[in-house]
């Protein structure tokens, strides 16, 4: 999906966010030794939430915090209408990209008893690269490999890059401190999603983000060898 057909997919509530956030960055230098050299984008998305209900439903954005709310339960419908028999979500999907390195950057507050999907690195055309999952005993992991402990209540910085050249890495970072690094799948088109998308046998589940960015590294500084 190209940048020019993006915005058509966004829901009404969508687009008034995307237009504070677009405003807000414009001037935006905040920076960390991770971003430092790194150019800050305006934050375009849509939310996907349960195909039957609106977006209010599942999801509350506070400007004055800058802070996206997002919660869903398992009995939930999918997304999109039948077919599709997806687990239920309430996701916001992040503009694709398919040049130079990307950065997702956002704290992070996880409620109690949540079991889903909070963020994922999603190969346009052939589905998840990467998926953080949140668990009801307060530990997020890639998968099963373990990258917080004590997750739940309390709020922390979770940064995800990823190299869309030939031989370019995946790299996650918990409070500024990477923790793992994986092979991306090469040039292609690639999204961001954060929210909770619901594992099975859940119940509820709801996670904060709050000061979202998405960062793009200047193309000479983008060497696509995983650095």
């Amino acid at each position: 999906m190209g940048n020019m057909t993006f915005a058509r997919f966004f829901s009404t509530a969508s687009i008034l966010t995307l237009a504070v956030h677009a405003g807000a960055c414009a001037a935006a230098t905040e920076t960390n030794d991770l971003t430092r050299g790194w150019t800050r984008l305006p934050l375009k998305f849509e939310i996907q939430k349960p195909y039957d209900l609106q977006v209010n439903d599942r999801y509350r954005y506070d400007a004055a915090s800058d802070t996206h709310d997002f919660w869903v339960y398992f009995t939930d419908q999918p997304h999109a209408p039948p077919p599709n028999r997806t687990t239920a979500r309430t996701e916001m999907r992040l503009e694709s990209f398919s040049t130079n390195e990307h950065m997702f950057d956002a704290d992070v507050n996880i409620a109690p008893g949540t079991f889903a999907c909070i963020a994922q690195v999603f190969d346009a055309k052939h589905g998840p690269v990467t998926m953080v999952i949140a668990r009801p005993d307060g530990t997020v992991t890639v998968g099963r490999e373990l990258i917080r402990t004590n997750a739940i209540g309390n709020w922390w910085n979770l940064k995800i890059t990823n190299d869309p050249g030939t031989n370019g890495r995946i790299k996650i970072y918990v409070d500024n401190i990477l923790v793992r690094t994986y092979r991306s799948r090469g040039p292609r088109e690639y999204y961001f999603k954060c929210g909770v998308y619901s594992r099975k046998n859940s119940d509820r589940s709801e996670a904060r983000f709050r000061n979202i960015k998405v960062w793009e590294k200047p193309e000479l500084a983008t060497t696509g060898e995983g650095k």
